[in-house]
């Protein structure tokens, strides 16, 4: 057996967040299997190790499992292991979020990206430098969300508000202060609120049936007959919570490489069949998910080698295996004519991002007006990422006509 060589490194140390790139190259560098002192867990940053282990859901069980049912009320298809429950839950809403029938949602999708990004871009061209990330890119997942959810367009406005409290969450989490604790339970009253308004929504759907997302998990037989309400109630709000944080995360992103790569987006600008190929690329270079936990379960694991006992904890790094060498040259580099390759930023396996072709959807939509409406733009400020480095994004985004 190797021994597997040891860090001891904090994802909060300060400054870490804003560009954790060289340090994840430095624990590439030191071995496949590195041991973190400081987590007591175990960091992969190949892509394949870490493809194989997000897709082994028999030996390495979902982490953080009762944190997740707290933070939505209760248990959800991302903290279920057991296969065939977990794909009976998904296949509720499955066919919903194939690339093929997304189409007919295409125009609820666009009427939302112009409603939010048109008076965005008008401000802009009056001379404001307006936050992006505030006024624009939140908001957009979250109501093409709540339309899909058959939730009335008054609520949109609470919808968002909920969501971005719930995102705060994992920032507050970092901040020992007093505003961190409020920022934590600000984020708990909006779970609780979400939940008791999708509560009355699934008993408003069992009067009168609908076809909407809400609608279709409460008349399907499966959540009749094998899920407890508060499982029902709290895959919704989960569905808000991941519909909204991903894809905004991945517009800011996408605006701020954007900026950083002029040269990049004026070939965007003017050939548009690149679009979902610089979507991808972004994700990849940027990266929002930057790890997710798993637990070693049921037996002793061996990886490159290395024996990592039972209940351990391994933590694959998606951030630095969309960065591996191996798998494309010049990793470091940002290029929107990489030949594409399936990259891990929407996870692997059976927790793998059941939004990702409507996270794709809105954000080619949106991009593709951004740069009809403003193919010039420039970052008025350093961008800060904040200390969030599990969902990794901008805090905000200061634009200004360029």
């Amino acid at each position: 057996m190797t021994t597997a060589p040891a860090v001891n490194l904090s994802f909060r140390e300060p400054g870490f967040n804003q560009d954790p790139f060289p340090v994840l190259e430095e624990i590439r560098k030191a071995g496949p299997v590195v041991y973190n002192e400081q987590r007591g867990t175990w960091l992969l940053t190949s892509y394949p190790d870490v493809a194989r282990v997000l897709g082994d859901a028999r030996h390495y069980a979902q982490g953080e499992t009762e944190a997740f049912t707290d933070f939505f009320g209760g248990p959800t298809m991302e903290t279920i292991d057991e296969p065939e429950r977990h794909d009976a839950i998904r296949g509720i809403w499955a066919p919903d979020f194939q690339r093929g029938n997304l189409e007919s949602r295409r125009p609820l999708v666009e009427r939302v990206v112009a409603e939010r990004l048109d008076p965005f871009v008008d401000r802009i061209r009056a001379g404001e430098t307006v936050d992006a990330v505030a006024e624009m890119t939140r908001s957009i997942p979250t109501l093409v969300i709540a339309g899909m959810l058959g939730i009335e367009t008054a609520m949109f406005q609470q919808f968002s508000a909920w969501s971005d409290a719930m995102g705060a969450i994992a920032e507050g989490a970092l901040d020992t202060s007093d505003r961190g604790m409020e920022t934590i339970m600000a984020g708990r009253r909006a779970t609780a609120e979400l939940n008791e308004y999708i509560a009355a929504q699934v008993q408003e759907r069992r009067r009168h049936p609908t076809d909407d997302l809400i609608g279709k998990m409460v008349s399907s037989e499966y959540a009749r007959t094998a899920m407890t309400e508060r499982e029902i109630i709290a895959s919704n709000t989960q569905l808000v919570f991941a519909g909204n944080e991903t894809t905004a995360k991945l517009m800011a992103h996408t605006l701020v490489t954007l900026a950083q790569h002029p040269g990049e987006r004026r070939t965007l600008a003017t050939d548009r069949t690149l679009v979902p190929q610089a979507v991808e690329e972004v994700h990849r270079y940027q990266t929002i998910t930057q790890f997710i936990d798993r637990d070693v379960k049921e037996s002793d694991v061996e990886i490159r080698g290395v024996a990592i006992p039972r209940g351990s904890v391994v933590t694959p790094m998606q951030g630095a295996a969309n960065r591996d060498p191996e798998r494309w040259e010049h990793p470091g580099d940002f290029d929107i004519t990489r030949s594409s390759r399936q990259h891990l930023g929407f996870g692997f396996g059976m927790h793998s991002c059941i939004g990702l072709n409507l996270a794709r959807l809105e954000t080619q939509v949106w991009l593709d007006r951004l740069l009809d409406k403003l193919p010039e733009y420039e970052l008025a400020e350093e961008v800060d990422y904040g200390s969030n480095f599990q969902l990794r994004g901008p805090l905000a985004v200061q634009i200004a006509a360029a």
